[in-house]
């Protein structure tokens, strides 16, 4: 039994005006301005590689999602031709002190370029540059650096690198014995349930308190109701807890 070959984009044949062959060729010669894309109709390449689908008889979907690829890159050369372009701007001669300024910029950026080949070569130690780089002179317009300028630029740089150190200040832990011990204390007829926890608990006491609350229900020595959802907790001491804690 014989395969098919799988189909390709280059099988579309287009007949255009201005192009005849394959749909990526002519992709390629539009990307190399080998063809003005204004010259070629992007309606006559979608209904010509419609008509090609059409006549075949089970399209694979890699043969649609190329054709997609190529189209949106036309589609982006075709829009980008028809937009206008900015205005070009007329070039001045430049000044004197904007042309050494540019020496000087291209004079550190090939020192800054030949540390850092040193620095991923693993060498941590930096002589003197040559006196030429890439044809350039490096030290041409560099002025010399004192010793202490170069000290003050290291501190600084230690100072960035280094933040400052942050006191660490622990949250307290309350224990679930505490916490009983707490509420018991603070309990007085029907009282409120963040009465009983302190003037501004936090989370964690929140928490430790209502399950010490929990625990004071299952043993039956405290009663407590809410009237609403999410509201309010009013706890009180049972009569028999009440009289075993004055006996």
């Amino acid at each position: 039994m014989t395969v098919a070959p799988p189909l390709r984009l280059a099988d579309c044949q287009l007949r255009l005006p201005t192009f005849e062959g394959p749909l990526d060729v002519l992709l390629r010669l539009i990307e190399r301005n080998q063809l003005d894309i204004t010259d070629v109709s992007l309606v006559a390449v979608t209904d010509q590689f419609l008509a090609y689908v059409a006549a075949l008889s089970d399209t694979p979907p890699e043969l649609l999602a190329e054709f997609t690829a190529v189209a949106s890159r036309l589609l982006a050369l075709k829009s980008r031709s028809l937009l206008p372009a900015p205005p070009q701007e007329v070039e001045e001669p430049e000044p004197d002190d904007l042309t050494r300024q540019l020496r000087v910029y291209q004079a550190v950026k090939a020192a800054a370029g030949h540390l850092q080949v040193r620095e991923r070569s693993g060498l941590r130690a930096f002589a003197r540059p040559p006196a030429r780089l890439d044809g350039l002179p490096v030290t041409e317009h560099l002025a010399p650096v004192p010793l202490p300028s170069l000290l003050r630029a290291l501190r600084r740089c230690f100072g960035r690198v280094r933040p400052a150190p942050r006191p660490y200040r622990p949250t307290p832990i309350i224990t679930l014995a505490q916490m009983t011990s707490r509420l018991l204390s603070r309990l007085r007829d029907r009282s409120r349930f963040s009465a009983l926890l302190g003037d501004s608990p936090s989370r964690g006491e929140y928490l430790v308190g209502f399950i010490a609350l929990l625990s004071l229900l299952r043993q039956r020595v405290v009663d407590a109701t809410q009237s609403t959802l999410f509201g309010e907790i009013e706890v009180w001491r049972l009569d028999s807890a009440a009289e075993a804690a004055d006996d």
